[in-house]
């Protein structure tokens, strides 16, 4: 992989999980009944811009796993939940393998 696009992704992580955490703050992820579907909508709309970018980008398995591992960390350093962090990690890289 190419320094300059391993440097296009994190970034690109890095923003995605930002954007997540402005769309749902971290209290609405503890499963309060209104924040459901405004978390359900965040997390669609946060897997559908990496399945976009990973379309564009052309990334192959290490591209990846690099999206997914720096978008894991950013939650995590962000206070999210591991469990929940995990999950989502998890749903996100199975929406890239489509």
């Amino acid at each position: 992989m190419l320094f300059g696009l391993s440097r296009d992704i994190e970034q690109f992580a890095t923003k995605l999980a930002r954007e997540f955490v402005e769309a749902c703050p971290l209290a609405e992820t503890k499963g309060e009944r209104g924040s459901v579907k405004k978390l359900a909508s965040a997390i669609d709309a946060a897997c559908e811009r990496a399945a976009a970018f990973q379309k564009e980008k052309k990334l192959g398995v290490y591209g990846k796993a690099k999206l997914g591992t720096t978008f894991k960390w950013e939650l995590k350093e962000l206070g999210y939940d591991d469990e929940f962090v995990d999950e989502f990690t998890r749903n996100l890289l199975l929406r890239l393998s489509r």
